[in-house]
């Protein structure tokens, strides 16, 4: 049987598999085992899985945990906005779970070369129920010249949570790759923010991705508390989710209201905190034990920042229609105890 025959027999095998607008519905057509690729390909690229408007290089998969199986199947679609130097080059996609004492990746080869390389391959991770929100998707996108050497192009870490995975049932992900940064590794450690102010909202939005480097056990529990400062006045301070790790991803949004005309008598104080594992962390102010502080970044005007931290409170009022990321280095705190 021709192949192209094979393959509209197997769609129409799995009506549950279909797209709907801006998105792409996956029931259960995956595999419960190895990776299948001559039997498990997705259907030609869908017209609604158009990539979001930009020039970023962007990687486009979906993901889904199935609990019974406790299995976590993985899907790779596509890349988009290569640079043009990749265009004549093979381009691979590594796949690995962290953290993780296997030291054995998953790889997946484009079928075909140029800017935008298109995958339709799916992987299988076996993960515990239990354990599965303590792991990190890690995948990293090489392409492979003449000569056989892998290129890092960049990467996309994408956080178990169950939050994370009920929000990704039955849609398409595209996910801007990160590159590592050129910033020095500082005393306490490093955080990577993102900011965004909508003047119409009168909206400041902060997007906490993630820490390296930080001052504390490998296994231990790190928050990271967000307070928007007026003048003098503490206005309003909020938590993200508990994560472990001494290079934790957090990957949260976070918002306060601030008027245009505060812009230049506020700031942001980013505050790593190590927690008490035992102690109650939905409601982080609770806490019976006071929190360790590994850390402290702030980001706001001249009146209270120099630097990288100026630059980016600059380049978020600039650049209203985009959330500006950046790496900044911790800087001790005045609770901070001697053994950090």
């Amino acid at each position: 049987m021709p192949k192209e025959r094979e393959e509209e027999d197997q769609w129409e095998q799995h009506p549950h598999l279909h797209s709907q607008r801006g998105s792409l519905t996956i029931g259960s057509w995956f595999p419960l085992g190895s990776l299948r690729p001559d039997l498990y390909q997705l259907p030609e690229e869908p017209s609604e899985w158009a990539q979001p408007s930009g020039s970023t290089v962007r990687l486009c998969f979906a993901a889904q945990y199935h609990q019974e199986q406790e299995q976590l199947v993985v899907s790779l679609l596509r890349a988009a906005n290569l640079p043009a130097q990749c265009q004549n080059n093979a381009t691979l996609i590594k796949l690995q779970l962290m953290p993780s004492e296997d030291r054995h990746h998953r790889q997946a080869k484009a079928r075909c070369k140029g800017c935008h390389p298109q995958f339709n391959d799916t992987f299988v991770f076996q993960v515990s129920n239990y354990s599965v929100d303590q792991f990190t998707l890690h995948m990293s996108l090489y392409t492979v010249d003449r000569l056989k050497k892998h290129n890092l192009v960049g990467y996309v870490l994408f956080p178990l949570r169950h939050s994370e995975l009920q929000k990704a049932v039955g849609k398409v992900l595209w996910r801007d790759l990160e590159i590592e940064s050129d910033l020095p590794l500082s005393k306490h450690g490093n955080i990577q923010v993102s900011l965004n102010y909508s003047q119409t909202l009168q909206r400041l939005t902060v997007v906490v991705l993630r820490a390296r480097g930080l001052q504390c056990p490998c296994n231990a529990d790190v928050s990271v508390q967000v307070s928007l400062q007026i003048h003098t006045q503490l206005v309003k301070t909020k938590w993200t989710a508990v994560t472990k790790g001494i290079n934790p991803t957090f990957n949260e949004k976070l918002t306060f209201r601030l008027l245009p005309r505060q812009l230049d008598a506020a700031c942001l104080s980013l505050e790593v905190q190590q927690v008490d594992s035992e102690a109650p962390t939905v409601v982080p102010s609770s806490r019976i034990r006071t929190p360790i502080s590994l850390g402290l970044l702030v980001i706001g005007p001249f009146m209270y920042a120099r630097g990288r931290e100026l630059e980016h409170w600059n380049e978020m009022i600039n650049k209203s229609q985009e959330l500006v990321k950046q790496w900044h280095g911790l800087g001790p705190t005045k609770n901070m105890q001697k053994t950090t």
